[in-house]
């Protein structure tokens, strides 16, 4: 396991001053020559920066690959989302912009100011101020009717984990075994015989902005490698249950009826004995019932009935 969530390491380190003192840089992130990174921005542990400019006030999450891009103080980018290509054409994200998990920005596009790019897009255009895009390729779903209440702020929730002494030092529950690597910076309980993958991320915590935050697991689960957890809103898992490698489960969101894009609980319940194939995403509030089955690569935002076999949002889009 890694020491240190907020421990900085770049394999290609940038100037020191293209870094501002104010940023939040977490263990096991690369930044490269070239890129820059204003106050107030949090990138979060295991993502890569590659000769881009990153404004203050920007959240970018887990594992993301960003290159050739301008991304505007006050958004937000989920985790495992790809943007860009070392040397293609630039990509802008302008104020206030929201990027789902997993979602896919090509080269040269420019997503407008207060666009909302859905978990899983894979966008090939320019995305008009506001608007809601969805699917693969990426179409306008809706246009935001948004309360004017200011910029997203991560000001305070910077603070916070800054001051955790025990930030990705949290112990196995008994029962319990890890194959090392990544992450583990959430409330863990249950088991026993509960394994954890290689290089699993773990978050969420009862003290953070949900009481219901944590990883709660029955026994005899398997969660692969490379798998991000983000339990701040919480995540239960039943007996039994199986999550493929690169797994991605996401348990809040934010209200996209207002401007600053508060943060919402999405519980997630999985129930015993389902199976999740590699590389799905599963965004919540959801329930997947007792033995239903998420196919690879799906993405799931609505609840999974029992015994039920599922391809996502995107089944229909990409038989």
């Amino acid at each position: 396991m890694s020491t240190g969530v907020l421990e900085r390491r770049r394999v290609v380190p940038p100037r020191d001053e293209a870094v501002d003192p104010q940023a939040l840089v977490e263990a096991e992130t690369e930044l490269s020559a070239g890129t820059a990174v204003g106050p107030g921005a949090w990138i979060r542990f295991g993502t890569t920066v590659h000769a881009s400019r990153v404004e203050g006030g920007v959240f970018i999450g887990f594992r993301c690959r960003i290159a050739a891009a301008h991304i505007t103080s006050g958004c937000q980018i989920a985790s495992l989302t790809r943007i860009g290509r070392p040397g293609a054409r630039r990509v802008v994200i302008e104020a206030g912009a929201w990027i789902g998990a997993r979602a896919v920005i090509e080269p040269g596009v420019r997503i407008g100011p207060g666009a909302v790019v859905a978990a899983g897009a894979h966008v090939t255009s320019d995305v008009p101020a506001d608007a809601i895009v969805v699917g693969r390729p990426a179409r306008v779903l809706r246009h935001r009717d948004v309360t004017e209440d200011g910029a997203p702020d991560f000001g305070a929730i910077i603070a916070r984990v800054r001051a955790r002494a025990d930030s990705n030092r949290k112990p196995l529950p008994p029962g319990w075994t890890s194959d090392g690597g990544g992450m583990l910076d959430a409330d863990l309980s249950g088991g026993p015989r509960v394994r954890l993958g290689a290089g699993l991320i773990a978050m969420g915590r009862a003290d953070g902005p949900s009481p219901r935050g944590g990883l709660r697991v029955g026994p005899d689960v398997t969660i692969g490698d490379e798998s991000v957890l983000e339990a701040s809103g919480g995540i239960d898992i039943g007996a039994g249950t199986v999550l493929g490698h690169r797994t991605l489960v996401l348990s809040s969101g934010h209200d996209l009826t207002r401007r600053s894009l508060p943060w919402q609980d999405g519980p997630v319940s999985i129930g015993a004995g389902v199976s999740v194939g590699a590389d799905a995403t599963l965004v919540g509030p959801c329930v997947l019932g007792d033995g239903a089955v998420v196919t690879p690569g799906a993405v799931v935002v609505g609840d999974v009935p029992a015994r039920h076999t599922t391809s996502g949002v995107l089944e229909r889009k990409n038989p």
